[in-house]
């Protein structure tokens, strides 16, 4: 194998230690621990501990002094976001609506001076709600809570003002309450502490805090309940992952991002202690901070400095389990936090990056190489292409997609090659096939260029030629059916997102793995086929295949049922179509996941190409192409040559 280029360096034997794997239980990263070790020394911490999360497992797990993975600790405002995760359950399922008011619900608030209060203003502290009550509360229940609360004054204008406390929070576990006939402590165990196996966490009293765990006559739900470090590792687990515990699934993605989302308007400050004022905002029980090197982080610190957060640029989640003042560890906990953002972005960790230069047909081309950690010592790692949509470019595909650091994290090499145009950088397209582009007009053999591509990876790091995949969008998603027909001898398999089989000139007999992701409101490359609805250019001058014709080709090609298996999530339809033979499975699947009223913008992605853009829907596409294509056995080796599969009749 040739050595790497200098971008691609062989990692230090240092990186061993720091390689995340998908066990349940990580090693200690040590720049971590060092940060933490010194939290504990400098603030004679008599217990601490740290969970760092990634999609796939955990990073780091560390334990001092006294505490235990199981040590029951009071964790005061980090209460929220397990309230808010319960209410929003009642959301998804719509027994609750965040924009109603909140009277329909609780009786005592259906009144003049509460008729613009909402549980999405009770949810984040804009509703002018008293940060807490004169009373202090001993011997109330939900009942008595709510009538004092509606007795008790607005403290300013719905919308016009943010008040942080704990009142606005327990209005809605009312309601929670009055909604369903169940009492609190029944509701979050049955909706998330039960599925998640949370056998330590539940809510008690505000004062003392969380006592009566579990069995509180006014469980308060922002800031009263106890947790342990596995608990609520999993529970932070369950939110990075998009509200999916395994197979279950407790919220609705959206929920999920609508807790990262400001609610509180613009005009409105955000003041808090121990946060830059400028840089603060509010969701859902949730601040959210613009960090000092662009970053966003999501979090729920508790008085007592336990402290859950999400680094969402990074999609990477913590646990700070402590128990002391949190004024007192403020500055520490932040060098720990800047401790985990500097390990996880190091080339130990997050592997190492370069753009390649190659000359092909003539032209000097290029693609950007993104390789796991210790992918030196791999016996073959699997290779995923990405290929830009029309007008994109690699850099484009990356930022959209998020597969760079997704695809590492997952033990992917991960290309992004360019296509071409008139500029080097952008408004790049492929010549696929079907459709005039900049590429087809000058007969650029991107099938040749892409062969080269992964050629030339191999050459770079260990690949497992069984192994080597290519997904795209649009233009590109197009560009990976002709490679199913001029390179099936390369790729194992496909993933398409918003782009049609326009290319049939050449065909293929080897079965080949499909995955189809497609909306049905998309104008640009319609579902059924036929002209855009939304054509720029010579781009109306095309009749796009349809998503049908597709399946039936591959489904096909890779003798597989004519029908599939078939699951509903929400408006995402999963068609699985296996085996034709006896034992039902298949090495070659094809998948097709239909968005209902999705458009062409890549599924799940916060970057939009342009002010006019469809809207993403919310799906999380390069999840699904991850899990797709990781789900895969390494392809047979082939098999004698059969004749290809007949042209599917037009529809």
């Amino acid at each position: 194998m040739t050595p790497p280029s200098t971008a691609v360096r062989s990692l230090p034997l240092l990186a061993v230690l720091f390689v995340a794997t998908a066990a349940a239980r990580a090693q200690e990263l040590p720049p971590v621990a060092a940060a933490m070790q010194r939290a504990v020394t400098d603030l004679r911490l008599d217990a601490a501990g740290l969970v760092v999360l990634r999609d796939e497992g955990e990073l780091h797990r560390s334990v001092h002094g006294n505490l235990t993975a199981g040590t029951v600790l009071p964790i005061a405002s980090a209460s929220k976001w397990l309230a808010v995760a319960t209410v929003l359950t009642l959301v998804d399922e719509g027994l609750l609506d965040l924009d109603v008011p909140v009277g329909r619900y609780v009786k005592e608030f259906d009144r003049a001076d509460k008729e613009s209060l909402t549980l999405r203003l009770c949810l984040s502290c804009t509703g002018g709600v008293p940060a807490r009550l004169p009373d202090r509360m001993r011997g109330w229940d939900m009942d008595k809570f709510a009538a004092e609360a509606a007795d008790t004054a607005l403290r300013g204008n719905p919308r016009s003002v943010f008040l942080y406390g704990g009142v606005g929070f327990q209005i809605a576990a009312v309601a929670a309450e009055r909604v369903t006939g169940k009492s609190w402590h029944e509701l979050f165990a049955a909706r998330i502490a039960a599925p998640l196996g949370l056998s330590q966490t539940k809510f008690g009293t505000l004062s003392p805090i969380g006592g009566e765990a579990g069995t509180a006559a006014l469980p308060w739900v922002a800031g009263g309940a106890v947790s342990t470090l596995d608990d609520y590792t999993t529970f932070l687990h369950m939110l990075l992952a998009g509200g999916r515990w395994h197979d279950h699934r407790l919220l609705a993605e959206a929920s999920v991002q609508s807790m990262w989302r400001d609610h509180v308007p613009e005009m409105v400050e955000v003041r808090a202690l121990g946060f830059d004022a400028e840089r603060v905002r509010y969701g859902l029980g949730t601040w959210i901070e613009t960090l000092a090197d662009g970053g966003r982080r999501v979090s729920d610190p508790g008085a007592f400095g336990f402290t859950p957060w999400i680094d969402l640029d990074l999609h990477v989640a913590g646990v700070f389990a402590v128990r002391d003042r949190v004024g007192r560890i403020a500055t520490q906990l932040r060098r720990v936090q800047d401790a985990v953002r500097s390990a996880v972005r190091s080339p130990a960790v997050a592997g190492t990056s370069s753009t390649v230069s190659l000359a092909n047909g003539g032209r000097e081309r290029r693609y950007h190489l993104h390789v796991p950690p210790g992918a030196e010592g791999s016996p073959g790692l699997p290779l995923l292409l990405v290929l830009h949509g029309g007008g994109g470019s690699g850099e484009q595909a990356q930022a959209a997609t998020g597969l760079a650091e997704r695809g590492v994290r997952a033990g992917f090499v991960v290309a992004f090659a360019d296509g071409t145009g008139p500029l080097r950088s952008r408004l790049l397209t492929w010549n696929s096939g079907g459709i005039p582009t900049y590429a087809a007009d000058h007969d650029v053999d991107d099938v040749a260029f892409l062969r080269a591509v992964v050629a030339d990876v191999q050459q770079r790091v260990a690949i497992d030629p069984r192994r080597v995949y290519a997904a795209g969008h649009s233009n590109g998603g197009m560009m990976c059916h002709r490679l199913a027909r001029e390179a099936a001898d390369v790729f194992a398999g496909i993933a398409v997102v918003a782009g049609a089989m326009n290319f049939t000139a050449a065909d293929a007999a080897a079965p080949i793995a499909v995955l189809l992701v497609h909306g049905t409101g998309d104008e640009h490359v319609r579902y059924e086929g036929g002209a855009p609805g939304e054509a720029i250019g010579r781009a109306g001058n095309r009749a796009d295949a349809s998503v049908q014709q597709a399946i039936d080709y591959y489904v096909a090609r890779n003798d597989l049922r004519g029908y599939p298996t078939s699951r509903q999530d929400g408006k995402v339809r999963i068609d699985d179509y296996a085996n034709a033979r006896a034992g039902g499975e298949s090495p070659t699947p094809v998948r097709v996941v239909t968005l209902d009223g999705g458009g062409h913008a890549w599924p799940g992605t916060d970057v939009r190409p342009r002010a006019l853009a469809d809207t993403p829907f919310p799906f999380d596409a390069s999840g699904a192409i991850l899990d797709f294509f990781g789900s895969l056995p390494p392809r047979p080796p082939a098999s004698p040559e059969r004749q290809p599969a007949p042209e599917p009749t037009p529809r």
